[in-house]
């Protein structure tokens, strides 16, 4: 079971003491800003993925526009 736990989680016992709490509440605002950082991104470009999807979709499958735009999701 120990192997389908993230490492990440793994480190992390069941806090029993104020030292302890406020050792995991300093490494969770440590990290914090750089999840929010990498959330927002992975969020702009699912953004551009959706955006692209809807325009293939307005266009024939097959036709010179539509592998355009499809290489232009690609890239």
């Amino acid at each position: 079971i120990a192997k389908c736990i993230p490492s990440s989680i793994r480190k992390y016992v069941a806090i029993v003491s104020y030292e302890q709490r406020q050792s995991y509440k300093d490494d969770f605002n440590a990290e914090y800003g750089e999840y929010q950082n990498l959330l927002a991104q992975t969020e702009s470009i699912a953004k551009k993925f959706r955006n692209f999807n809807e325009e293939l979709k307005c266009v024939t499958q097959g036709s010179t526009e539509y592998q355009v735009k499809k290489d232009k999701t690609v890239k």
